[in-house]
């Protein structure tokens, strides 16, 4: 059995197929997976570090607003179509599975042309405008949170056929990897000391330039409070030593994981891949919605289950941000209840649903 995994651009987008294809695995150890992506994310370093196969396509980012570049799009849309098609009439997988990245367009609609089962995944509250233009064609839809089903249903208006069979609520998918961490290991390869708090600060496989920005401007109050892990994404590294400091371009797995289990609190982005790694993990988190996006709307939700501390990016500056840090360092009451609310919001079977749901899919 072949699954051709389709997602990148960011890693927020891939870690869910990774989630699904490892869960795969542990229960049918002779499938094969492809993930295809982009060449310009850090796609080919997760898929490396799970031992699939890759392979990319061009990049087709569609944009919701008005841009010159959407001009092109058509034409970088049917140069991609025909990779996608290339790949899949070579590779011959048995089911397509996409999370909502705009690298899953063109794949999807090669593999409908193909006659080939496809399953999409709606992470966010908010549906991406890759799974919309891909909804019509997939064969079995899942999504995050309820809230979600109407807009699948309604979206496509008197074009669109109502189908509750084809809409499965699931939660989302969780790389189980990540609860092996190791805090003796993360204090050995980031010298961490081992008695003074850590905070942790992810901003995806590309990097957050704001956070980063706000983390070294912070960094010679903030390094007296905690020490730091900053995943700064593929070439964004700070060339910058000090005490308590420590930077790092990508975090595999492994050193995700790690880092996690060292973390006495998170700094994160507002995507939904990292919001459920956090609420498996139950770590105190504090978020930054990227503004004027669907993250907005992941951390309002995040606010209304008592889950983070969510704080808008306009309304964050280096002090008032080394001052909440200093605050949550010794607000442990505070910590326990952010910790328990966020641990309450993900279903736990989420990955196992959407891996038997594949699974059924490409039997057939």
């Amino acid at each position: 059995m072949k699954i051709l995994l389709a997602g990148g651009g960011s890693g927020g987008s891939v870690s869910p197929l990774l989630a699904v294809a490892n869960k795969i695995k542990t229960q049918h150890p002779k499938v094969h997976f492809l993930l295809v992506g982009t060449n310009s994310g850090p796609e080919k370093n997760m898929a490396e570090g799970q031992n699939l196969e890759f392979a990319a396509i061009t990049a087709v980012k569609l944009r919701r607003y008005f841009s010159w570049t959407n001009f092109l799009s058509p034409f970088l849309f049917l140069g991609a179509f025909y990779q996608s098609y290339k790949i899949l009439k070579s590779y011959k997988p048995d089911c397509v599975f996409g999370a909502g990245s705009f690298v899953q367009v063109p794949i999807i609609w090669a593999a409908w042309f193909l006659k080939i089962p496809i399953i999409i995944h709606q992470q966010d509250v908010v549906l991406s405008l890759a799974n919309k233009l891909c909804q019509l064609v997939a064969s079995k839809i899942t999504v995050t949170f309820p809230e979600s089903q109407a807009n699948f249903s309604s979206s496509l208006g008197i074009f669109y056929r109502k189908n509750p069979d084809k809409i499965m609520v699931t939660g989302n998918p969780f790389r189980e990897q990540l609860t092996n961490g190791d805090k003796q290991k993360a204090t050995s390869h980031f010298k961490l000391k081992t008695n003074f708090p850590t905070l942790l600060v992810l901003g995806g496989g590309t990097g957050a330039e704001f956070l980063n920005r706000l983390i070294i401007d912070c960094l010679p109050n903030l390094t007296k409070t905690v020490q730091i892990i900053h995943s700064t994404g593929q070439g964004k590294g700070e060339k910058t030593s000090r005490e308590n400091y420590h930077g790092v371009e990508f975090l595999n797995e492994t050193d995700l994981a790690d880092a996690y289990a060292a973390a006495d609190m998170v700094l994160s982005r507002a995507g939904l891949s990292v919001i459920t790694e956090l609420a498996h993990l139950k770590k105190l988190s504090i978020i930054v919605p990227m503004p004027n996006s669907h993250q907005e709307i992941n951390g309002l939700y995040l606010i209304s289950k008592q889950a983070a501390i969510v704080i808008p990016q306009h309304k964050i500056t280096a002090n008032n941000f080394t001052g909440l840090i200093r605050k949550l360092v010794f607000a442990q009451e505070a910590k326990i209840e952010l910790e328990e609310g966020i641990g309450k919001l993900m279903p736990k079977n989420a990955t196992q649903k959407i891996a038997e749901t594949i699974i059924k899919l490409a039997e057939k």
